[in-house]
């Protein structure tokens, strides 16, 4: 067989795979490579977990010179009017106790829960104290959260401060996204710099020049 008839069966080989099961001969088509166009989602980084963290912080202490209780109207019949009613003026009216001043000794425990939950994700910057204060900043921020979320539901208990008011909620709201940001960075691996051990070959073999080796030899 001659190099010109391989080439020729070649061909045909090739055209009769090109062929689909209905016996219509489709062209063979060279597809280009694809660009990496598709859309990956990406988590936020640990840096970017602090900088979320620093900024939720701000908004509970902040959230502290706005309103958090106010008084109630008058009780009618309608409960579930009045009901309705409570949760629109939670969000909707401007007046009320703020929190530095309706909360006696609670807000500096907020504040001061906030603020220490921030130095403590700043230090786990440091390799060497990552893995040590990870732990107690998820802790702070979960406490941070537990007070705010207590003053809630118990609160001053007088007439003119029964209602919550919006700065109550910004302050919950604030603390959640603390408390997440706060986990995110302490499950974050160690970034510890690690030793790397180099690989030392062991020493070569030393023959003895006299010496035979292999199957003996007849």
């Amino acid at each position: 067989m001659t190099e010109a008839e391989i080439v020729k069966g070649l061909l045909a080989l090739s055209c009769q795979s090109a062929k689909e099961r209905d016996g219509v001969q489709t062209r063979l088509k060279r597809q280009a490579p694809r660009d990496d166009t598709q859309v990956t989602m990406r988590t936020i980084g640990f840096r970017s977990n602090i900088l979320f963290a620093i900024a939720a912080a701000f908004g509970v202490v902040a959230a502290l010179g706005r309103p958090w209780y106010g008084p109630p109207r008058a009780a009618t019949d309608a409960e579930m009017e009045d009901l309705l009613g409570g949760i629109g003026r939670a969000f909707s009216e401007p007046g009320g106790t703020t929190g530095w001043e309706a909360l006696r000794t609670a807000d500096e425990l907020i504040a001061g829960l906030a603020v220490g939950t921030v130095a403590l994700l700043a230090l786990t910057l440091v390799p060497a104290l990552q893995v040590h204060l990870q732990p107690v900043a998820r802790w702070a921020a979960l406490a941070t959260l537990g007070v705010v979320l207590l003053k809630l539901v118990d609160g001053p208990g007088t007439r003119a401060m029964s209602e919550p008011r919006h700065g109550l909620f910004i302050a919950l709201g604030a603390a959640v996204v603390l408390l997440a940001s706060t986990a995110t960075v302490a499950a974050a691996p160690s970034r510890r710099r690690m030793h790397v051990k180099t690989y030392t070959p062991p020493p070569a073999p030393v023959y003895d020049a006299d010496a035979t080796y292999g199957p003996p030899q007849f």
